[in-house]
């Protein structure tokens, strides 16, 4: 019976500290190393990127409250991210009356999540985490939609949206408390790697 107690008494100790470092780390969204784009093309164009728009739902605000200005470090990332894969002959923030083209964007979707999954409330098999059994999942998901103006005839050559969701499981061993947000990171980067390779399809010549 102390056997048993103990256990639960272990347990509630390490639901309160894992619970405590699981808060959204809001640099690491923001972290991620640009991928390499397949084409062998550059977009001989110099670009405008425009500040992108928040328009997420309320659940992704109030689950990424400690992330100050989404809008400005969205945008901020996005537009280091296409300087380093050197798809446009140039790029800068924001949009000059000189550019050939022009992008502006919303975001649609920057959220990230952390909960218990259904194991850690049973008792009895609630005890096989302390074995590994995984106890907890995360998830992350980012959506940007980009357009792209050409800025001397104000036609608009291309609308490119795009998402992706990033989901993982931890047990009480595995879990980085200074990771908290990997998952969503790891969205947003292929989200951009997304965007690159629709901009350069529809946009390069």
């Amino acid at each position: 019976m102390c056997k048993k107690y103990l256990f639960l008494l272990i347990f509630g100790i390490a639901i309160i500290i894992l619970s405590g470092c699981a808060s959204l780390n809001g640099d690491v969204p923001f972290r991620y190393q640009p991928s390499l784009v397949s084409y062998g093309k550059q977009i001989e164009k110099t670009v405008g990127l425009n500040m992108l728009e928040d328009r997420r739902p309320e659940g992704d605000v109030a689950y990424t409250k400690s992330i100050k200005d989404v809008a400005e470090k969205v945008t901020s990332k996005l537009l280091e991210d296409f300087e380093k894969s050197k798809i446009f002959r140039e790029i800068h923030y924001p949009a000059q009356l000189d550019d050939d083209l022009i992008i502006d964007g919303t975001i649609n979707r920057f959220i990230w999540k952390f909960y218990s999954t259904p194991i850690s409330y049973i008792p009895g098999i609630n005890l096989a985490i302390y074995f590994g059994a995984s106890c907890y999942d995360a998830y992350g998901i980012a959506g940007i939609t980009l357009e792209v103006k050409d800025n001397k005839t104000g036609n608009m050559l291309a609308t490119i949206e795009e998402s992706s969701e990033i989901r993982d499981s931890y047990s009480l061993y595995n879990f980085k408390a200074g990771e908290a947000g990997a998952e969503l990171s790891e969205a947003f980067r292929d989200v951009a790697k997304k965007l690159k390779t629709g901009l350069i399809t529809k946009i390069a010549r």
